[in-house]
């Protein structure tokens, strides 16, 4: 067995001696293990212990977490647990989707290293979802070919007996004339075994690794599926199970007619003529005169498959399963789409470096709009943009509705400090697109402000994540890192995808609201990303992910410090969203 001792030797070997930051020698009454400190890109700095038995585990867990200090910031590489609530999870070392192995990890080169390109993962996994769409098709194919071969079976001998009955009927009608009915035989599907096969399919779908041979097994699924719906026998028997319903209805009619003509108590006036023609009235209007001969029905049915099948080259392989499925509006409960996610992601300095740019080419009274937003003048241009207030654009009625809603004391209040001398400066340099001479152009400069955000966007070609405490608010703040402190309250993260029209400023205005009646400003230099709501959707999440903290109890031991336990000290429950673009037209939804 380990001992503490080891342990220790083995952290002193990477540079860690266990005193004032993790890792650290950890035991417990039944365990020896370390407690690593995680930084965690959504959720800070995770303190866990993995157990640990041996000097070769000792060893490799040191090392990997050794190895991603020191390379997750230039590489970009994530760790992830797969339960955030308990003080000893499984963890994993993530690059570009992939989990990294010891052996990836020394001799690590992103030019060189083997991992799933996460855009060739989900082309994968879309063709797979394919494969086995083509395969249910197959199944179900068969199913029905099934059914009509032992329903066709059933009415074949039906109509036997049903027309040696009227045959017998006719010919004592006829007095003893010998009549010839016409019979089709039923054809076996002897031209495949695809039945037996389905098992051996699923199986060899299991096995497939790579993208091309995903594709050519979909092409040995697509084949299968013109095989058996070409086939004469499954052509000829659904040709039969149409045309044996309607000679049945024939016979049925026939011999009605006939059993009248027989019982002469019931029809005293009917000739033998007017029997015969009754019979040929019903041959004349049978369904069975209206259908092709057989063969003509085959080669027909045959062309059409063909053609069906010939359109594969217009539509996708992600999709090719679906297309048949509708096409032939087949009962059949196939697997949701793939959503195809993976968007490259910007790091933190790339999108302030393209937000900072995007924002110096704007003109003065776009910055100072942005200024404005992002200030203590952010609740007013909230209530104005709110739908009501601005339906009507006549500022007397404006300043109306405010009164009415008991909200015209925050203009009030912003107007005044606006207006203080001491804060003349700052009014001039942030906010020169607001009008002081009145309230009532103070107000218009702000419905002015509100015009502008609304023309006005800011987007990126890549998607990031963000954090957000508030997600109702028509006007939400937006951080870079998650600044939610751990005591038991949500919080947000958003997935930002391309193209989201986001807000910049580089300042934040605030109110010196510790002083008591001050009215001067402070200029805070703040990096400050906003969205206005009614330019995006976001999709919500059900899913929560609920991350807890954990206190150390430690004690000294010889010459470095031991953890003796770790205890839960609060949770947070985390939702993550999905926002995009409202001009994309909700295809992430």
């Amino acid at each position: 067995m380990i001992t503490e001792e080891q342990i220790f030797n083995v952290l002193k070997k990477y540079g860690y001696y266990s005193l004032n930051r993790a890792p650290f020698v950890y035991r417990d009454k039944e365990n020896l293990g370390i407690v690593f400190s995680w930084p965690n890109k959504h959720y800070g700095n995770l303190d866990r212990v993995i157990y640990i038995k041996t000097l070769e585990e000792a060893e490799s867990e040191v090392y990997k977490y050794w190895w991603y200090m020191n390379n997750k910031d230039s590489a970009n590489i994530d760790v992830l647990f797969d339960n955030y609530e308990i003080s000893n999870p499984q963890v994993s070392y993530m690059y570009k989707s992939t989990a990294l192995t010891i052996d990836i990890m020394k001799n690590f080169n992103e030019k060189e290293v083997i991992f799933v390109d996460p855009k060739e993962n989900i082309k994968k996994r879309e063709l797979l979802r394919t494969a086995t769409i083509l395969i249910l098709v197959l199944k179900e194919k068969i199913r029905i070919q099934n059914e009509v071969y032992l329903k066709v079976t059933e009415m074949k001998e039906a109509l036997k007996k049903l027309k040696e009955e009227y045959k017998t009927k006719l010919n004592l009608y006829k007095k003893g004339v010998n009549t010839e009915i016409e019979t089709l035989d039923l054809l076996n599907d002897e031209e495949s075994e695809v039945e037996a096969l389905l098992k051996e399919l699923h199986d060899k779908l299991l096995s497939l690794e790579t993208i091309p041979d995903i594709k050519n097994f979909i092409n040995v699924l697509y084949n299968y599926l013109v095989n058996i719906e070409s086939s004469t026998s499954t052509i000829q028997n659904t040709y039969l199970l149409n045309r044996y319903t309607w000679e049945m209805e024939d016979i049925t009619k026939k011999m009605n007619i006939v059993s009248d003509a027989l019982n002469t108590k019931r029809r005293v006036f009917q000739t033998k003529q007017d029997v015969l023609d009754s019979l040929r009235e019903v041959d004349n209007a049978s369904q069975c005169r209206k259908m092709p001969d057989l063969k003509t029905y085959i080669e027909n049915e045959k062309k059409q498959i063909i053609e069906k099948y010939q359109n594969r080259e217009n539509i996708a392989e992600n999709v090719l399963g679906d297309y048949l499925v509708d096409f032939e509006n087949l009962d059949i409960n196939i697997p949701p789409m793939i959503e195809n996610n993976y968007y490259e992601e910007f790091n933190k300095e790339a999108l302030y470096n393209n937000l900072k740019g995007t924002f110096e080419s704007l003109t003065t009274e776009e910055k100072s709009a942005c200024f404005v937003a992002s200030s203590f003048l952010r609740e007013c241009i909230m209530i104005l943009i709110e739908k009501d207030i601005l339906s009507d654009r006549n500022i007397k009625e404006i300043i109306n509705k405010l009164i009415l809603t008991n909200r015209i004391h925050i203009f009030n209040d912003a107007f005044m400090t606006l207006d203080h001398y001491e804060n003349t400066q700052i009014r001039v340099k942030y906010f020169s697109i607001i009008k002081m001479k009145t309230f009532e152009t103070f107000i218009k400069s702000l419905v002015e402000v509100v015009d502008i955000l609304e023309n006005l966007k800011i987007t990126l070609k890549k998607s990031f994540y963000g954090y957000y405490i508030e997600r109702d608010k028509s006007i939400v703040n937006l951080y870079l890192r998650n600044i939610i402190h751990l005591n038991k309250k949500t919080g947000y993260i958003a997935r930002f995808m391309p193209n989201v029209p986001l807000y910049y400023s580089p300042v934040s205005i605030i109110r010196q609201l510790d002083i008591i009646n001050n009215n001067e400003l402070i200029e805070r230099k703040n990096d400050t990303i906003f969205l206005m709501k009614d330019k995006v959707c976001i999709k919500e999440e059900d899913k929560k992910t609920i991350v807890a903290t954990f206190a150390k109890n430690q004690v000294t031991y010889n010459n470095f410090t031991i953890v003796n336990s770790l205890k839960e000290k609060n949770k947070c429950t985390y939702y993550e969203d999905l926002i995009y673009n409202k001009d994309d037209g909700g295809i992430y939804e």
